[in-house]
C-alpha cells in the first residue's frame, strides 16, 4: 500500500510556471525520460529536445513534456528546452506536483482573426479543434497524452489504459493553449484523503505555442550565428505559486556519509535540511485587516509572530536553528536569540496556544514522544526595520537527524509540522485567523497497524506496547538496525540505531524510515538504489500490565516493490510517498482482527496518515482463561487437579528418595 502525504503538497509552498508567448514559464529540475536522440547538442540544446535546424519535418510526430512544480519563486525566462531545468537545480524549494491535469488544446483563431489576436487566458479568442488531457506522475510530469471532450474537458477514455494514448500531429501550423484543470485533477478530489489545500494556490496561467516549436539555437554568441529551426520535443515547465504567507519545504535528505541523495528517501541515520519560510513586508504604511505582517505594523514586544515547529520521534534535532531575514539580491542579515535580542526560543511541552483562541495544532500529537520548537519575533526592531527590500523572508534553517524510533504523530512516518501566527493573521472584519500550518514528509518505508485489547473492552486501544523487527525465530534477540542488520541490544556498532515502535494512545503502532532502500541500482547511476524486500518478522517486546504477550513472532513483514529504484517509486507514488508492506502476509493468526471485525464489536478504526490501518493485533488479559500459549493456572477445577498431581508427584519422590537412604544403612 501506498499513501501520499499532501499536506505538504497542500501547503505546496511552490508551484512553478510556464507561460510562452505572453506567460512566464518556470524550468524546474527534474529527471526527464530520454527521447529520440538527434544532432541537437550541436546547437546549445540537449539531445532529447530533439532540435533540427530548417524547416518543419512534416513526417515528424512532435512531443510534449509538461513539468508541474510547487515553489515560492518567480519564473525564470523559458527556452523550451529540457535544459531550463538547470536553472533550478539550486532551488531546494522546488516539490513535484503530482495529481495535477492538464489540457492541450489545438486551436485557430476565432473567424475574421488571426493567430496575433489569441490569447491564451481569453477562451472567446479562439476555437478548439482538437482536446488532449494529461495528469501529473510523481515526479511532477506528464509525457502521455490522451484524448478529451472537446466541451468538458474530462477525458474521453480511459486514462489508465496506455494503449488509449496518442500522438501529436506532425507538420506547421498546429497551434495548442495548455490549461491546467483542476476540476479533473485527482490532487484537488473529495475523495484524496490528504487532497490539495486549493484556498492556497493559484492555478498555472494558460499559455500558447505552436508545436513542433519555433526556436533559434543556444550556442551562438551573436544574432548573426544563430541557426533557426524547430524543438520537436518541447519542455514546459507550468508555474502555480504558493499564496500562503507561511510555509515549510525540505530542502535536502543526506545519507550517513552526509552525500545528498538524488531521491528524498529517508532511512534511519539520515539528515533532513529544512527551512520555515514567512513572508513580510516593508511598504512603509500599515494596511490593516490585509493578513500581510507589515514592519510598520511590528510593536516590537516579542508578539508580532510567533512560529512553532513540531517534530516527531522520528526525528532529532541536529545541531541549532538559524534564523536570518532574506531577499534575492542583498546580503542575508542574522538575526539573534534572546530576551534582549531579535527574538526568543524556547521548547514548550505540549501543544502551544497561538495569539488567538485555539492552538497552533490544530490536532494533538497522540504521544508525548514530539519535540516542540517556539519561535516567539521580535523583541527588538532594529535589524528588522534596517532591512530596506519591499518584500522580504524571515527563514529558519535546521538539520534533524533520522531516528529508528517509530512515528509518534500517526502521519506519514518521517513526520514534521510547522505552524505560523502573527498579528495581522486576521480577516476583513478583524477576526483572528487560525494559525497557518504546514506539514513535511520524504519517502520513507513503514509500517502501521493496531495493537487494542480484547473483545470485552470493544478493542480499546493499547498504549505503550512496543515492538521490534527480527531476522527469524532463531535469533529472537537481535533486531533490525539503521545499516540493515540485527543486533542485540547493547551491541550495536556506534552510528547505527536499533528499530522500535511504540502505540500511542489511540493504539497506532508505526514503524517509519525502514531500511529497505539497499542495493544500487544496475544503471543509471542516478536511479538511486533498488527496494528490498525486507521479509522481517515482528516481534512484541514489551506488553503493558494485566495483558499478555503473545509470545511469538508474527510473519511476515515484506514490502511489494521490491526490485524497483527510488526514482520510480518517487515516480509511481510521490515525493512525499510512504511505501508500506504487503499486510495480507502480516499473519496475527489468533491474536489478529480485521478493520471490520473492530468496529463492529464497538471499537473505533485506527487511522494512520488519514487512512485506516489494514490490520489489528489483538491482546488477551492475564486473566483471559481463553488465550493462546496462556498458562493453565486459570482458577476453579483445573488447579485443584494440578495441586493433587503435584502433591503425587511430590510423594513419589520422597519414597523413592527413603528407599535409597534405607538401602544406603543397610
Amino acid at each position: 500500500m501506498h499513501m501520499q502525504r499532501d499536506n505538504e503538497g497542500i501547503r505546496l509552498p511552490k508551484l512553478l510556471g510556464l507561460a510562452v508567448a505572453g506567460a512566464t514559464l518556470l524550468a524546474g529540475m527534474v529527471v526527464l525520460p530520454a527521447t529520440q536522440a538527434s544532432a541537437a547538442e550541436d546547437y546549445g540544446y540537449n539531445a532529447e529536445d530533439d532540435f533540427r535546424p530548417g524547416a518543419v519535418q512534416s513526417d515528424v510526430h512532435p512531443q510534449l513534456t509538461v513539468t508541474k512544480y510547487l515553489s515560492l519563486a518567480q519564473g525564470y525566462s523559458p527556452t523550451g528546452s529540457s535544459k531550463d531545468a538547470v536553472k533550478l537545480n539550486a532551488n531546494a524549494d522546488l516539490v513535484p506536483a503530482k495529481g495535477i491535469a492538464f489540457n492541450v488544446r489545438e486551436v485557430v483563431p476565432q473567424p475574421g482573426q488571426n493567430l496575433s489576436d489569441i490569447s491564451a487566458s481569453d477562451e472567446n479568442t479562439y476555437k478548439v479543434t482538437a482536446n488532449y488531457i494529461g495528469i501529473t506522475d510523481g515526479q511532477g510530469v506528464i509525457n502521455t497524452w490522451y484524448p478529451a471532450d472537446t466541451a468538458t474537458n474530462a477525458p474521453a477514455v480511459d486514462i489508465s489504459d496506455s494503449s488509449k494514448a496518442v500522438s501529436f500531429p506532425g507538420g506547421a501550423n498546429h497551434w495548442y493553449v495548455l490549461v491546467e484543470n483542476r476540476d479533473e485533477s485527482p490532487a484537488f478530489k473529495a475523495n484524496n484523503p490528504n487532497k490539495l489545500d486549493s484556498n492556497k494556490y493559484q492555478d498555472a496561467a494558460p499559455s500558447f505555442f505552436g508545436l513542433p516549436y519555433a526556436a533559434n539555437s543556444l550556442d551562438a554568441t551573436d544574432t548573426a550565428s544563430q541557426v533557426q529551426g524547430y524543438i520537436y520535443h518541447l519542455h514546459l515547465y507550468p508555474k502555480n505559486m504558493n499564496i500562503t504567507q507561511f510555509s515549510k519545504t525540505v530542502q535536502s535528505v543526506k545519507d550517513s556519509q552526509n552525500n545528498v541523495k538524488p531521491q528524498r528517501t529517508a532511512v534511519a541515520g539520515d539528515t533532513i535540511s529544512y527551512k520555515l519560510t514567512q513572508k513580510l513586508y516593508n511598504t512603509g504604511a500599515k494596511t490593516p485587516k490585509d493578513g500581510k505582517l507589515d514592519v510598520s505594523e511590528l510593536n516590537g514586544d516579542g508578539k508580532d509572530l510567533r512560529i512553532v515547529d513540531r517534530m516527531s520521534s522520528s526525528l532529532k534535532l541536529k545541531g541549532e536553528f538559524k534564523v536570518v531575514l532574506h531577499a534575492d539580491g542583498v546580503d542575508d542579515v542574522q538575526l539573534a536569540e534572546g530576551a534582549t535580542a531579535d527574538y526568543t526560543e524556547s521548547q514548550p511541552t505540549s501543544n502551544p496556544n497561538s495569539f488567538g483562541d485555539n492552538k497552533m495544532f490544530a490536532n494533538e500529537a497522540p504521544s508525548s514522544n514530539v519535540s516542540y520548537y517556539q519561535f516567539d519575533f521580535f523583541n527588538t526592531l532594529t535589524k528588522v526595520k534596517n532591512f530596506t527590500p519591499k518584500a522580504f523572508l524571515l527563514v529558519i534553517t535546521y538539520d534533524a537527524t533520522v531516528t529508528g524510533d517509530g512515528d509518534s504523530t500517526g502521519t506519514d512516518g518521517v513526520a514534521n509540522d510547522a505552524a505560523s501566527d502573527f498579528t495581522e493573521n486576521v480577516d476583513a472584519d478583524g477576526n483572528h485567523q487560525d494559525p497557518i500550518r504546514e506539514h513535511t514528509n520524504v519517502i520513507n518505508a513503514v509500517i502501521a497497524f493496531g495493537a487494542v485489547q480484547n473483545e470485552k473492552t470493544k478493542f480499546a486501544a493499547l498504549p505503550d506496547t512496543e515492538f521490534r523487527l527480527i531476522k527469524s525465530e532463531k535469533e529472537p534477540d537481535e533486531y533490525l538496525a539503521s545499516d540493515g542488520n540485527f543486533y542485540a541490544e547493547g551491541k550495536v556498532p556506534d552510528g547505527v540505531q536499533l528499530y522500535k515502535a511504540t502505540a500511542n494512545k489511540n493504539g497506532l503502532v508505526a514503524f517509519a524510515a525502514l531500511p529497505v532502500f539497499g542495493t544500487p541500482a544496475p544503471a543509471p547511476r542516478d536511479a538511486g538504489k533498488t527496494v528490498q524486500a525486507g521479509n522481517w518478522l515482528l516481534k512484541e517486546t514489551k506488553t503493558p500490565k494485566d495483558w499478555r504477550n503473545p509470545g511469538i513472532p508474527f510473519h511476515t513483514v515484506t514490502f511489494g516493490d521490491a526490485g524497483k529504484t527510488e526514482e520510480q517509486v518517487a515516480q509511481e507514488y510521490g515525493p512525499h510517498a510512504t511505501i508500506q508492506p504487503d499486510y495480507t502476509k502480516l499473519g496475527f493468526g489468533k491474536f489478529g482482527r480485521t478493520p471490520k471485525q473492530i468496529t463492529d464489536g464497538g471499537g473505533t478504526a485506527i487511522q494512520f496518515n488519514n487512512v485506516p490501518v489494514q490490520t489489528y493485533l489483538a491482546h488477551y488479559a492475564t486473566s483471559d482463561a481463553d488465550a493462546p500459549l496462556a498458562l493453565p493456572l486459570t482458577g476453579g477445577r483445573g488447579i485443584l487437579l494440578l495441586l493433587v498431581v503435584g502433591a503425587l508427584i511430590m510423594g513419589g519422590a520422597l519414597y523413592a528418595r527413603n528407599r535409597r537412604n534405607n538401602a544406603a544403612r543397610a
